[in-house]
């Protein structure tokens, strides 16, 4: 009885243990019906892993849907929500944050996986000096990085700040007491590639926009405009 008792411990252990390691990575992704067309034709489309996908609708705030034009705050600040939300519904777990002017290319779970041993966070790298950018990135729900996220909103409801990107970079990299939130955190290789990763400047249709060979996912960035970001997408497909 005894013997039969403990192989059963041992049954339901492994039956948990395996439970646990077949949970899907949640991936949340915020969209206005400017980025629908984006989030239908490109975003949703390519992605090649089982992610358990959270697709968070927000009201058109910003008429032009261009970066920093005229109610693009009231947009980024539902999406800073929304990224204190999944923290705290991926406690001591892994998930992924995507904007919805996104492709991938290939499977990416494995390799955020590995990448994220260890860590905190891992970003997209937005330029060539190392700015971090907020549209893709995978985190460690805990509590440091709600406490930077908490500050991140914060710092937007400042006039210094209209940005969560400009916010986030602030937070992480403040000049005073550099990481002050002991994350541990690093960017992503440059196979998850945006429009400014590689060169920092603003792209228009028209122009060279190099490419790495292995690249994963695309992000359609520096470039003003759903129309661009098109293009974009195309471009680089």
């Amino acid at each position: 009885m005894k013997k039969l008792y403990v192989f059963s411990c041992i049954a339901l252990l492994c039956y948990i243990t395996e439970s646990f390691s077949h949970e899907k990575i949640k991936l949340y992704a915020l969209y206005t019906p400017s980025h629908e067309v984006l989030k239908d034709e490109y975003f949703l489309p390519s992605i090649q892993d089982d992610f358990d996908i959270v697709l968070e609708f927000c009201e058109q705030t910003c008429a032009t849907a261009k970066f920093m034009n005229e109610g693009w705050t009231k947009t980024t600040m539902r999406k800073v929500d929304l990224i204190i939300r999944a923290i705290e519904e991926n406690w001591g777990k892994i998930f992924i944050f995507s904007d919805v002017d996104i492709q991938f290319f290939a499977p990416i779970q494995d390799t955020i996986l590995a990448l994220m041993e260890g860590k905190d966070i891992i970003m997209q790298r937005n330029n060539p000096s190392g700015v971090l950018c907020t549209g893709f990135f995978a985190c460690r729900g805990n509590e440091k990085t709600l406490r930077l996220w908490k500050d991140v909103k914060k710092t937007m409801q400042k006039k210094s700040s209209n940005s969560d990107q400009n916010s986030f970079n602030q937070c992480i990299k403040k000049k005073s007491k550099r990481n002050p939130y002991g994350l541990v955190w690093d960017y992503l290789p440059d196979s998850f590639f945006g429009g400014g990763t590689l060169t920092g400047y603003e792209w228009r249709p028209g122009m060279y926009l190099p490419i790495p060979e292995d690249i994963k996912m695309h992000h359609a960035n520096w470039t003003p405009g759903i129309s661009n970001k098109i293009k974009q997408l195309k471009y680089v497909a």
